[in-house]
Parts: structure tokens; C-alpha cells; sequence
């Protein structure tokens, strides 16, 4: 009877010749990747397959397919040193471009999660391996952002990278196994920055456990994610600057839309003829590089930016139909620093950053509040008083107005600045219409740009806003306006 040794050895025989197999007819079929040619042979007619370099590819399921054999799938021990193979030997590699070794690794990483599923792996084999294919695939998308559809599919890649997430996620809430996870809050704090505006990853997020939602890199990237829907974008931008490298990447994707939505409320509280914004302030308050990439920024919805200034303007700003992202240099590559590419994705780099060691606070940085340029009689005076603001709504709501709110210098608001926000807000988004049928303002007096003389006399004459009639010469009487004719009157709130 033969004994298990010489079972096993030949099991690993036959193992090697079915995969040897496999290996001759991707190289018959000429379907090895560069990086698995063996060398020497690259420019041959058909190039040889290096065996040590090779690693399975991904085969998609599809109906009447065989059922992979058991002989053919690789042990959790093995997948994670094909991961490992990846991020330390093809990752760095500099001679190629790098969406062909985004190609490679990702599908090989889909390879391994492939096989992982078939063998139903747990615990912390399972739990390494997608920590490092979340952060591949975030800092993919970071690395890419200015490559052509053609180069790089976004959409393909934030669909992995969100298929690990959940998956990776879902490990960490099975305590069966009985493994603690050191890396999992900076995972947690991941998945909040790449769904930043979500309700649903905010109510994750705050229903964590309490060690983990008290860990410092969670409690910042819960503050970013209220501060975003509060609308309070310059603690978004000041925590964005706290945030680590991978982080970074992750929140960077909704960088750009941040930025529209705030100019958005820029240019409704400083709309005026003769007021410019100075572009300097604007490139703290948003976190650009340089003048001249806040400069364009403006002009790509449809403002002026002329000598390091902006003129903010109502009728003329528009969204633009698709905003191409680009790099941050202040915001995300500056806290790389000396790390590696594979320092990164196996999570070396998950360290909270001191904004104030990236970027030394200067006068404009310690106020980000900017003082709005008046011409008279060709010269700029600054408006003094008139420009206190160190945060605005972001979000203007269907029907609503963005409103301006006095915080603090720390960007913190206190408990009255709250309440007193939220009954501003509330106002605002009963939809106030104008007679000719305008979106008007229902603020505060010196919260928002002025208003009309008209909508002055109303306010004293009918003690709100704007009231609800039933035509002309109506009479108010018994809590609602009485009188003859059909349709809105001369002030018609749509709120009362």
C-alpha cells in the first residue's frame, strides 16, 4: 500500500501538468502577458512562457462552462503570495505605462477573489487580501483620473473596488471567526471617503463599534462626512487636508463637484457689478494649486476671472457639462512624500497628516474669509464688514437659496449658530417665488445680497415674506387672503 508521501507528491505532479497544460495552450494561443514571457523571447514569432512568472488569469463563468476542477484552484496560502508577487514585483515596474500594469494586476486580482469564492476563504487570509486590492483599486483610480476612456474605464474599476469594499466589510462584521482586525478602521474611514454624500455610509459609519468609530482617522472621516452634508464646505476642504494618502484618493473623485456647488453659493452671495473676488482667496478656500487653475476653474462655468480676480455674477454661471478631474498636488500628492507604491497598498501609508506641516498657515489661511474688492472711481477698496463669511450652504435646494452663515474662526459653529442656521434654512426651502415668477431670498437682512425695494415695501406691508392671495384687490381675513380673481397675486408664498 502506498504511503501518503508518494500520494501527495504525485497529486502535486499531476496538479503542475495540468496547469503546465494550460500555460502551453495560452502560449499557442498567444494570450501571455508581457510580463510572463520569459526573457529573450518577447519579440519571437510565439514567446515562450516563463513559468515562475506566470500567474492565472481570469476566466469569466458563463453557462455550459466546466466547473473549475479542485486540482486547478490555489490555496489561500498561495493566493496571498501571488498578491504579494504583484504589488512588490509588477506594481513598481517604470518601463511600461502604467494602464498596462493596471490592466495586469487587476485582472489577476479578480483571478484570486475568483478562487477565493469558489473556496469560500475566511478570516484574516481573506481580510488581507481585499485590504490590499480595495487600496490598488482606489489608488488606480487616483493615478488614472486624466486618462482617456480608452486607457482606463472608471466605471470598471469603481465597480471592483466596491465589490471588495462590501465584501471586506462584510468580514468585518462576522464575528464567528473570532479574529480582530487592526487595519479595519482605516478601511471603515475609506469606504466613507470613496461614498462621501451618502446618508447610507454616514449611518454605517456612526453605528460602528465604539472603538472603532473612536479611532482618529474614523472621527475625522465622520466630521468630513457631516460637514459635506451640512454644506459647510470649508471644514471639507480643511479636513480633506488631515486625511491620509490612500484617504485622499478616495475623497478626491468628489473634489470637483464639491468645488461646483460651492462656487455655486459663491456666486449668489457675491453676485455684483462692481465686486471682484480675489482668485488667491478662493485658491485656499478650495484647496487649488495654483491661481491659474482656480482661474480656470471659474471661467469653466461660465465666470470671469481677469487679474488674479473673479466676478461673481448670477446670470452668467453654469454648470459645464463634464469637469475632466486632475491631480491635487496640495490635497493628496504632497503626503505621499518618499513612500513606495507597494508601502502603499499594503497600508504603510494609513497615517492621519498635519495640514499645518503641508502647508504652513498664512494670513489668508488663519481668516478664510475674503475680503471682496469695490471699484469706485477705478480703484479697488475693500468692502470692510460687509465679507465675515467663513462658511456657506452648499446645497441650494429645488426652489431655495443658498445662504450665507457667520462661523467662527475654527470652523466650528456653536450651538446658536446652528439653530439659527436651521431656521434660516427652513425658510429657504419653502420655495419663496417671486410674482414674475423668480426664486427670491427669505433671509436675514445683511445674511445675503440685498434686496429689492419692492419686496421691502411687501415685508412691512404684509408681515412676511411674501403673502398668498387670490388675485388683485384681495383682502386678508381669517389667517389667509380673501378677495376676487383666480391665480397668485401680487405676492404669492408658496410657504404660507
Amino acid at each position: 500500500m502506498p504511503c501518503r508521501k508518494n500520494l501527495e507528491y504525485e497529486a502535486r505532479a499531476r496538479t503542475c501538468a495540468r496547469s503546465w497544460n494550460k500555460l502551453r495552450k495560452r502560449q499557442r494561443q498567444k494570450r501571455l502577458h508581457r510580463f510572463e514571457m520569459l526573457e529573450g523571447t518577447e519579440h519571437n514569432r510565439l514567446p515562450s512562457a516563463d513559468p515562475v512568472r506566470c500567474v492565472k488569469e481570469y476566466s469569466r463563468p458563463a453557462a455550459g462552462k466546466d466547473v473549475i476542477p479542485p486540482a486547478e484552484l490555489r490555496p489561500p496560502q498561495v493566493l496571498m503570495g501571488t498578491v504579494d508577487y504583484l504589488i512588490n514585483r509588477i506594481l513598481p515596474r517604470d518601463d511600461v505605462h502604467f494602464t498596462e500594469v493596471y490592466n495586469f494586476i487587476s485582472d489577476r486580482l479578480r483571478a484570486v477573489r475568483q478562487d477565493m469564492v469558489v473556496q469560500r476563504v475566511k478570516g484574516h487570509t481573506c481580510v488581507a487580501i481585499l485590504e490590499k486590492a480595495v487600496r490598488f483599486h482606489v489608488y488606480a483610480a487616483y493615478r488614472l483620473c486624466e486618462s482617456s476612456v480608452q486607457q482606463f474605464d472608471p466605471h470598471l474599476n469603481n465597480q471592483q473596488l466596491e465589490n471588495c469594499l462590501t465584501w471586506l466589510l462584510r468580514e468585518y462584521k462576522d464575528d464567528s471567526t473570532g479574529v480582530v482586525y487592526g487595519n479595519r478602521a482605516c478601511m471603515e474611514a475609506l469606504y466613507l471617503m470613496h461614498c462621501l454624500g451618502s446618508h447610507d455610509a454616514l449611518q454605517h459609519g456612526l453605528s460602528l463599534p465604539k472603538s472603532i468609530r473612536e479611532c482618529q482617522v474614523v472621527q475625522v472621516a465622520l466630521r468630513l462626512h457631516m460637514a459635506q452634508l451640512r454644506g459647510d464646505f470649508v471644514q471639507v476642504f480643511r479636513l480633506v487636508q488631515q486625511l491620509p494618502y490612500i484617504h485622499s484618493c478616495a475623497v478626491h473623485r468628489h473634489l470637483a463637484l464639491e468645488r461646483s456647488r460651492t462656487l455655486l453659493v459663491m456666486n449668489s452671495a457675491y453676485s455684483s457689478k462692481v465686486c471682484r473676488y480675489p482668485i488667491s482667496h478662493l485658491q485656499c478656500l478650495l484647496g487649488f494649486d495654483d491661481e491659474a487653475e482656480t482661474a480656470e476653474f471659474c471661467r469653466q462655468h461660465g465666470l470671469k476671472a481677469v487679474d488674479s480676480y473673479v466676478a461673481f455674477k448670477k446670470a452668467d454661471f453654469s454648470f459645464p457639462e463634464k469637469a475632466k478631474p486632475k491631480f491635487s498636488q496640495c490635497l493628496v500628492d504632497d503626503k505621499l512624500q518618499e513612500c513606495t507604491l507597494p508601502d502603499i497598498i499594503h497600508g504603510k501609508t494609513d497615517v492621519l497628516c498635519d495640514s499645518n506641516s503641508l502647508h504652513p498657515p498664512s494670513a489668508t489661511d488663519k481668516h478664510l474669509d475674503s475680503e471682496v474688492y469695490c471699484t469706485e472711481g477705478g480703484q479697488l477698496e475693500p468692502l470692510t464688514g460687509a465679507m465675515q463669511t467663513l462658511s456657506l450652504t452648499s446645497e441650494a435646494k429645488p426652489g431655495g437659496c443658498p445662504t450665507v452663515n457667520a462661523y467662527q474662526d475654527s470652523g466650528q459653529p456653536t450651538e446658536e449658530q446652528i439653530l439659527k442656521e436651521n431656521q434660516v434654512h427652513a425658510l429657504a426651502t419653502k420655495e419663496h417665488r417671486h410674482p414674475s415668477g423668480t426664486l427670491s431670498t427669505a433671509c436675514e437682512s445683511g445674511s445675503s445680497p440685498a434686496s429689492s425695494g419692492k419686496e421691502k415695501d411687501m415685508k412691512e406691508s404684509v408681515g412676511r415674506p411674501w403673502s398668498r392671495g387670490r388675485g388683485r384687490g384681495g383682502v386678508w381675513r381669517g389667517g389667509r387672503w380673501r378677495g376676487r380673481g383666480r391665480g397668485r397675486g401680487r405676492g404669492a408664498d408658496l410657504g404660507v
